[in-house]
């Protein structure tokens, strides 16, 4: 089967390589751009799992210049072909990557590959959605919602392989996060899309520190990390919530609560490990007393959350 795919690539390009060729600079909506995904799917066809997981993860990266370009034009009719075809690659990156667990040290190369890829494609899409208008924000939010999925998918299988790795590059995607709520105070709609990403992945900690107890590896190492990045965390959004306007402040709250979750957790799998409890690294006592005090926290933790499971958005077109 790959000897005749090759060949019909072979005979594609002799017979008009010239389309072949001109159709890589097309858009969705163009005339060539079908002949650019043939071209990609033939590609797809050869190649072991690791080297087609890094061939789709290219072609979404494609989509997403694609959209930027399509922005940059106005061509904003074209942008939900765009996302369905980004959508479309991130699954498929996803599966081949989810095929290639274990071929070692290259499985793990394009696991952290597809996690650095996915982060970056997040901050693409926060760029988009501020400077399109309203017709197009909920595609965008579209590809926000894919890349997040497979953000936590190939965060979740590095997490197997190197802990230690998986959690850092989710808590430098917190900051990432962090650093866009504080400069989207006073805009309700970015914030409080911005508020969920930062409790999702806060969530990814959680999952992390499960992980993490269950392969016995790194344990102490990732719950130093935890600790001090959720001190930095809480002590930021502690300040973010006095500036927030009042019906933002329940998501705030919500993502604090996220954040001291996932340091809860990977203690408790410290704690578990036969760590005693004056061994297990702490939150700065001013930051954990700020944080209760905003939360309403009195003896131990609440389980609380907005009304309906989730901060609340106001904001239809860009978070569904």
């Amino acid at each position: 089967m790959a000897g005749v795919i090759i060949a019909i690539v072979l005979a594609l390009c002799a017979a008009g390589g010239g389309t072949v060729y001109a159709a890589q600079d097309s858009l969705p909506g163009d005339a060539l751009y079908q002949v650019k995904l043939g071209t990609e799917q033939a590609m797809m066809q050869v190649g072991d799992d690791v080297t087609r997981a890094e061939r789709a993860l290219s072609f979404a990266e494609r989509r997403v210049r694609e959209m930027e370009a399509l922005a940059g034009r106005g061509r904003l009719q074209d942008m939900a072909l765009a996302v369905e075809k980004y959508g479309y690659a991130v699954s498929t990156t996803v599966a081949e990557m989810k095929r290639a667990r274990n071929r070692g040290p290259d499985a793990e190369n394009i696991t952290a590959r597809v996690a650095e890829v996915m982060a970056r494609h997040l901050m693409v899409f926060d760029q988009l959605c501020d400077m399109v208008p309203e017709e197009a924000k909920a595609a965008i939010a579209r590809a926000i919602s894919v890349s997040e999925t497979g953000w936590e998918n190939s965060l979740v299988a590095l997490a197997m392989s190197d802990t230690m790795h998986a959690a850092e590059m989710n808590l430098a995607a917190m900051e990432g996060r962090l650093n866009r709520i504080r400069t989207k105070v006073q805009d309700p709609e970015a914030l409080q899309i911005a508020l969920q990403q930062f409790g999702d992945m806060a969530g990814l900690v959680q999952e992390i520190s499960q992980i993490a107890g269950e392969t016995d590896v790194n344990v102490a190492e990732v719950a130093e990390l935890v600790t001090e990045s959720t001190s930095r965390h809480l002590e930021v959004l502690a300040e973010v919530y006095e500036e927030v306007p009042e019906e933002a402040k329940d998501a705030v709250e919500w993502a604090m609560e996220r954040s001291f979750r996932g340091y809860e957790e990977i203690t408790m799998v410290l704690m578990g490990s036969g760590v005693g409890e004056s061994e297990v690294p702490a939150i700065q006592e001013s930051i954990r007393h700020r944080m209760e005090d905003i939360l309403g926290w009195t003896d131990a933790p609440k389980a609380r959350m907005p009304t309906g499971g989730s901060p609340g958005w106001s904001c239809p077109s860009c978070r569904h």
